[in-house]
């Protein structure tokens, strides 16, 4: 369990269902597709800006605003600790059964209909599959 301090009061953070639940009702990439959990750990990975802002705003209950986490990070940002924060996230997602899980259907999916059989011939194509492939490559490594 994660334990971070938000509006100076400490606050008991984990990767439960709960947050797979807020992460898939948030964060997926459709209607239904309930990969919200999966683009976290995704985010996470790959060190992407928002990362920390989404898995910290599904581990948090709702009491907690958008403007609550921002700040929370602007000062583990200005005590120099937002490198730390974001190890230790990454650490409790890893984890979780649930997100894991979430990641390993991401990669199956992402694996089975990368672009459907077709090979890239254009150069956007060809970065394009260079990119997926080393964020599955990613993936790979997080879940070993």
């Amino acid at each position: 369990m994660l334990e971070i301090q938000v509006k100076g009061q400490p606050v008991e953070a984990k990767f439960d269902f709960r947050a797979l639940f807020r992460a898939n009702n948030l964060f997926s990439s459709g209607e239904n597709a309930n990969d919200g959990a999966s683009s976290i750990w995704v985010q996470l990975i790959m060190k992407d800006d928002m990362a920390l802002f989404h898995a910290i705003r599904v581990l948090l209950p709702k009491s907690y605003s958008d403007e609550d986490i921002m700040d929370f990070l602007d000062e583990t940002d200005a005590d120099g600790s937002v490198d730390k924060l974001a190890s230790d996230v990454e650490e409790e997602m890893r984890k979780s059964s649930f997100f894991r899980r979430a990641a390993k259907r991401w990669l199956e999916f992402s694996e089975k209909y990368d672009n459907a059989g077709k090979k890239p011939t254009t150069a956007a194509e060809k970065t394009q599959a260079a990119t997926v492939k080393d964020i599955r490559d990613a993936v790979k490594k997080s879940l070993s």
